[in-house]
């Protein structure tokens, strides 16, 4: 039971991740594209860099997305696929 009752936290936590306009818009554009900047993000959303700062941030607290450093850039990527294919079935049933 207790299993069960970290894995029901630990999905509340992914879609309250979420659950916000601006995260899911993020998570769209990343699954057009296999990796953004925060440039690339910011230009395709258009919005400004320190709102797009926080919500990344929030995102990869709770492994929705993974960064990868190279140089002084930093590479947005959706961590766990299903992630992408639960937005992505919300998004366009409506």
């Amino acid at each position: 039971m207790i299993n069960q009752s970290n894995s029901i936290s630990k999905t509340a936590s992914l879609l309250k991740s979420l659950g916000h306009p601006i995260r899911l818009r993020i998570i769209i554009a990343l699954s057009r594209n296999t990796s953004m900047t925060v440039t690339d993000i910011i230009y395709d959303l258009s919005i400004d860099q320190p709102i797009i700062s926080l919500h990344l941030s929030i995102l990869r607290k709770n492994n929705v997305i993974k960064v990868k450093k190279e140089g002084k850039k930093s590479f947005y990527s959706i961590h766990d696929k299903s992630v992408k294919q639960i937005v992505n079935i919300a998004y366009h049933s409506r």
